[in-house]
């Protein structure tokens, strides 16, 4: 009975010293920033619609890569994800910001080996009414 533990135990120590692989965990690989809004698969335009709280988010990629567009807020929250599919070589989006308060947001592009970040600022400026009392005497 004994032989036959050492048996099981030596080959199991032998399988499972044969295959590290398996159990070793593969390091993650940053992804690279691009510059100037293009990368090696796509590249992407950005705008504001004037006199609005919306951007536009324009996007040339090559067919066949898979993209992932996020908006995060400023502790790295996802607020809002989408996946533009394989098939598509265009794709367009308009980002609404007016139900968002006042901060820093990030919008960011990314395929699997390459990524697109731009920061948007939002900021309410107060109108107010000044109440004041104006006299004349003569």
């Amino acid at each position: 009975m004994k032989n036959v533990l050492k048996c099981i135990a030596a080959l199991t120590f032998s399988i499972c010293v044969l295959n590290q692989s398996a159990f070793a965990i593969d390091p993650v690989e940053a992804k690279t920033e691009c510059k100037n809004n293009t990368c090696e698969t796509f590249r992407i335009g950005m705008y504001r619609v004037r006199n609005t709280e919306t951007m536009n988010l324009l996007l040339e990629k090559e067919k066949g890569e898979r993209l992932s567009i996020k908006i995060m807020d400023v502790k790295g929250k996802v607020l809002h994800e989408e996946l533009v599919g394989r098939w598509a070589t265009k794709f367009g989006k308009k980002l609404n910001f007016a139900a968002m308060q006042d901060g820093t947001y990030t919008v960011e592009v990314s395929s699997d080996r390459e990524k697109v970040v731009k920061n948007i600022f939002l900021s309410t400026d107060e109108v107010r009414e000044v109440n004041r009392l104006l006299m004349s005497a003569n």
